[in-house]
């Protein structure tokens, strides 16, 4: 992809989660997923934890029984005032900024969480840039938590994804092969375009290899039952030097 091309789809993600905002994060109170469990476990009392692309703030709750230094870091202004709200403990941060250029020193977390979040970052390119400024931030041990969507699975979604790469192969797409434009719509009306990267779980593996992190897990998640689930769940680890 085109550095022009992947720096509009960045603008888009910004601007069209400044547009809905409000609704977005009114969707998501739910933030307990089967596949969180194990990865929780390994927080401790005192951890520093990033939460990139934290939107509303929801993961937050995760760590109520835990005593850590929370960060939140979302790119949208809307979704951070919002979150900001929401939980408005001095305790606690939420900061507007990228996954491209974090704002925090090297080695400053003990574990980072992109729940949802790389899947919006286009191009190999940035992707790469964004896994190497978590593994940057991560201090030697530390752990990364992604969820990405899968796209491959059969239901609704699947169709964005082979509308893309039948729109590649005639030259009418300017994203990569297996990227979608998936629109927001209530009361009928499209409301923001989200870009989206599907996955695979050998592309994960080989991402976070390539990025200097040990693979610990990486698998899809349980059936597609409730708002959440359909995830592909990968556990990273930054090796102790």
């Amino acid at each position: 992809m085109k550095e022009s091309i992947a720096d509009k789809i960045l603008e888009s993600v910004h601007d069209g989660y400044n547009t809905i905002a409000a609704e977005f994060g009114a969707t998501r109170d739910r933030i307990w997923w089967p596949e969180i469990e194990p990865f929780i476990r390994r927080i401790r009392n005192g951890d520093r934890v990033l939460d990139l692309g934290c939107g509303s703030g929801r993961a937050l709750r995760l760590f109520v029984d835990l005593a850590v230094d929370y960060e939140g870091l979302d790119v949208s202004e809307g979704l951070i005032a919002r979150a900001r709200k929401e939980y408005p403990d001095p305790l606690v941060n939420f900061r507007v900024g990228s996954m491209l250029t974090l704002p925090y020193e090297d080695g400053s977390f003990d574990a980072v969480l992109a729940i949802a979040s790389l899947h919006h970052i286009p191009s190999v390119r940035y992707r790469l840039q964004a896994m190497g400024e978590i593994r940057r931030v991560l201090k030697p041990g530390g752990w990364l938590l992604m969820t990405n969507w899968d796209l491959w699975r059969i239901d609704r979604r699947l169709r964005f994804v082979a509308r893309n790469i039948i729109l590649k192969a005639i030259g009418r797409s300017d994203l990569d092969w297996t990227d979608v434009m998936m629109p927001w719509t209530r009361s009928g009306q499209v409301r923001a375009n989200r870009f989206y990267h599907a996955f695979t779980l050998g592309e994960l593996s080989r991402l976070c290899r390539q990025t200097g992190f040990d693979v610990v897990e990486n698998r899809r998640s349980g059936e597609r039952r409730r708002q959440g689930d359909g995830n592909l769940v990968t556990v990273g680890r930054k090796p102790v030097i």
